[in-house]
């Protein structure tokens, strides 16, 4: 069973949008393509789990702490007595390993993925500790992209590639124990524990409301190009049709995702739709969805 669906990071959606919005860095355009080649890779392997499903609880994007130290589980199964993590890689291409390094052809030196999953099962473990919870953690790092290869790769058991993964969870389903009231409550308490406010450090801050373009960006094609009748918008370039409130919703959440230290007004996202819509209607979906607050500077939403 999925309890926890896997849904695009913050860092991928701040990206994606500022990358809608203005020109990015160089650097930022790579951080970008990394998200989305992760997310790219995270989803085949759901398709593969969702296949071969074994016993147990599946949580997707799990995003802890311990400390001070954030840490994002890209995948989950909790069994009664066992938990598996797995750390998903969508590499492409040839390396070679020498030395306990994986290196690509340029000769770059890639961060030791296994040592990364290792530390976040300690983390998970010490966490999993302050909630009275003896559980045995086994973690795999997965490549998981069919064009990946590493020559003079030893076995080691906490890697899967991409075609041992079916084989590896088929062995789960004879070995695992059927779902139990343990392995729920395990679950339910870790999700309880999840955070999807933190805004890792690495994420571009140095943009302004005034520079990024505005207007309500298509949620399928990200155009801002569309048709419109009294209740729906139509995009001009795919097409997709979506009711206004939605639109707009849609479009104050983005607001929220980049500015979450602005106050929400009817006139501030008036103007980050690109007035293209009355404050009325813009006014309803704030009253519907978010709370009225009042101060000396005037009124806002939450």
């Amino acid at each position: 069973m999925f309890i926890k669906t896997r849904n695009k990071p913050i860092s991928y959606r701040v990206l994606e949008s500022l990358n809608n919005r203005m020109d990015l860095s160089l650097n930022e355009k790579r951080m970008y393509k990394n998200q989305v080649k992760g997310f790219q890779g995270e989803q085949a392997f759901d398709k593969i789990m969702l296949l071969n499903y074994p016993s147990g609880i599946v949580i997707n994007d799990l995003l802890l702490s311990t400390g001070d130290t954030y840490y994002q589980i890209d995948s989950l199964l909790v069994t009664p007595h066992h938990l598996y993590l797995y750390e998903i890689k969508n590499y492409t291409g040839a390396y070679h390993y020498k030395d306990g390094v994986i290196y690509s052809k340029s000769g770059h030196a890639l961060q030791d993925p296994v040592a990364q999953a290792k530390r976040k099962e300690s983390y998970l473990y010490n966490l999993l500790l302050t909630l009275n919870l003896t559980v045995k953690i086994s973690t795999f790092v997965v490549f998981i992209h069919p064009d990946f290869y590493i020559y003079n790769f030893p076995e080691i058991k906490s890697v899967l590639f991409e075609g041992q993964l079916s084989a590896h969870l088929k062995r789960l389903s004879k070995n695992t124990e059927a779902e139990e009231k343990q392995a729920s409550r395990i679950a339910h308490k870790l999700i309880s524990l999840h955070t999807d406010t933190y805004r890792p450090m690495n994420l571009p801050n140095n943009y302004t409301f005034d520079q990024l373009k505005k207007g309500i960006l298509c949620p399928k094609c990200s155009s801002f190009a569309y048709t419109q009748t009294r209740e729906t918008r139509t995009c001009a370039t795919c097409s997709l049709k979506e009711k206004i409130p939605a639109a707009i919703h849609r479009s104050i959440e983005e607001f929220r995702l980049l500015f979450p230290d602005i106050r929400m007004n009817r006139n501030v996202i008036s103007e980050w739709c690109g007035n293209a819509l009355s404050k009325r209607r813009i006014q309803h979906v704030l009253k519907k969805h978010y709370t009225h607050k009042s101060s000396s500077r005037g009124s806002y939403y939450i």
